[in-house]
């Protein structure tokens, strides 16, 4: 009789614990729902934005751009000491692929550098924006530009 007793209140919880499961998964469905076809940037996404032609393509736009050498050349002549310097930069990437609201963070190394890096950026041209429940989204990225400063 113990063991009956044992077996269906094992059994009771176990299918509670699964119509709370079902109950919970469609509830963050509904939220994921809502929250796609909202203003609001949502922290998890589905597919992250993306520079046309990946992180290569973003390394070589980088590396041949004239506003990083020059920038680098720039800081050497204004008296910045030769060695590599990061510039770290949090921007959003809109819906419809724009950049936008690019900012430096962390410390300001000057002579130009910020600038430099956020016109980078600002002139990246439109970016394969980030993706929810099958709807392109508003996300943000925090990327580094280096600079290196020689003589």
């Amino acid at each position: 009789m113990k063991k009956i007793i044992l077996a269906l209140t094992l059994a009771f919880a176990g299918t509670g614990a699964f119509a709370q499961t079902d109950i919970e998964r469609q509830n963050l469905q509904d939220v994921r729902s809502y929250l796609a076809n909202s203003d609001f940037v949502y922290p998890y996404l589905d597919t992250p934005p993306l520079f046309p032609g990946g992180t290569d393509k973003w390394s070589r736009y980088v590396n041949s751009s004239a506003l990083v050498l020059n920038a680098g050349m720039e800081a050497a002549k204004q008296g910045l000491k030769t060695g590599h310097y990061v510039v770290t930069l949090r921007f959003a990437i809109n819906a419809d692929g724009s950049v936008g609201e690019a900012r430096t963070m962390g410390a300001p190394i000057g002579y130009g550098l910020e600038e430099a890096a956020l016109n980078l950026v600002k002139n990246s041209g439109k970016w394969t924006p980030a993706h929810i429940e099958g709807r392109d989204t508003k996300s943000w990225l925090q990327l580094n530009v280096r600079f290196h400063v020689f003589e």
